[in-house]
């Protein structure tokens, strides 16, 4: 899952530093030189938060196996919490190891636009998977929210009867949930013009909410069709919520995420579809995208911030595909095999 108001990072006192520090972990490998540089001089640092999300953990996992591939040294700052002075402690900790190369992924994109320029004019590439307002970053490097043939699929399996439709939301406004909700919700109410939205509820991503929200629509709505849930940790509330009612399989239940209680779900025909992003094929395509620049370059100069992206494909999950290899990727885990 991925608004937050922006709070600059600021300086990190001795005890916050070692808490950060000790939160590292670090890949290296000694590896044949790439390009015109040696792939041993290449240094990642990777900075996420909310690692109690297995969307991050596998973006990690995948960011670790592409280093270790790459033959570079990647190490990796996470906390599991939301908060910005969290992202605040552990980007100040990864830039004092001075990265040749940087992958960033803060809740609220813009969270450290004045760093990242500080970075780039330097000569380090920051990617990032949402971009900044100003662009600051060298590439973005995320979850493609524009090329969604699978919508028509989604919108086949959501019965025809007239009736509402729920969203449960952790947040408002956050960019990086909404870019890719807004879209399956509009595509189900045009493919399904019986349907009538609700207001939208918001838990701050809270399961204990969201199971409590759902519990309310069900009794409130007599005639509820559908729910869509926006993250891992709703969708699985919500599922939880729908089969404890003995509405599984009356509700149809779309999640976004591919979490292993969503996944169960999905398997015991209480969630109907996931909408599931590829994080561990994102954590692998941002070392790759800051491997392949650095080995391009002889000496560090400053770069110049851009919009280019590059987008990894969601996929449609059903009980049917979810266990197809060619699938993996989409199914998050949390711990790295």
């Amino acid at each position: 899952m991925n608004g937050y108001h922006l709070r600059l990072a600021g300086v990190v006192g001795a005890a916050s530093l070692a808490l950060s520090l000790a939160a590292c972990t670090s890949v290296q490998t000694g590896s044949q030189p790439s390009g015109s540089a040696g792939a041993t001089d290449i240094t990642i640092a990777g900075v996420f938060g909310n690692t109690f999300d297995p969307f991050w953990t596998s973006l990690g996992c995948g960011a670790a196996a592409q280093a270790k591939e790459a033959g570079v040294t990647y190490k990796e700052f996470a906390s599991s919490s939301a908060d910005t002075t969290a992202f605040d402690q552990s980007f100040n900790s990864a830039t004092l190891i001075n990265p040749t190369g940087i992958l960033v992924n803060p809740l609220n994109p813009d969270q450290f636009v004045s760093q990242y320029q500080t970075l780039m004019q330097k000569g380090v590439p920051v990617v990032t998977i949402n971009g900044s307002t100003p662009p600051a970053q060298y590439k973005i490097v995320g979850t493609d929210v524009e090329n969604l043939d699978f919508l028509p699929d989604l919108v086949d399996l959501i019965p025809k009867d007239d009736g509402k439709l729920a969203v449960i939301d952790g947040v408002p406004g956050l960019v990086p949930v909404t870019s890719r909700l807004d879209p399956v919700v509009k595509a189900i109410l045009d493919g399904r013009p019986g349907l009538t939205a609700l207001e939208t509820q918001y838990t701050t991503f809270d399961t204990a909410k969201a199971t409590q929200a759902v519990n309310s629509l069900i009794v409130g709505n007599p005639d509820l069709r559908v729910i869509v849930a926006s993250n891992g940790p709703d969708g699985a509330a919500t599922a939880a919520a729908v089969k404890a009612a003995g509405k599984a399989g009356e509700i149809a239940v779309i999640a976004l995420d591919a979490t292993p209680p969503e996944v169960a779900a999905l398997k015991d025909g209480t969630i109907t579809a996931l909408v599931a992003q590829a994080p561990k094929k994102i954590g692998a395509e941002q070392v790759k995208t800051l491997v392949d620049y650095l080995s391009s370059q002889n000496t560090a100069a400053a770069i110049e911030p851009s919009e280019d992206k590059v987008g990894v494909p969601q996929k449609l999950l059903t009980k049917d595909n979810v266990d197809d290899p060619d699938n993996s990727d989409w199914v998050y885990t949390a711990e790295c095999k």
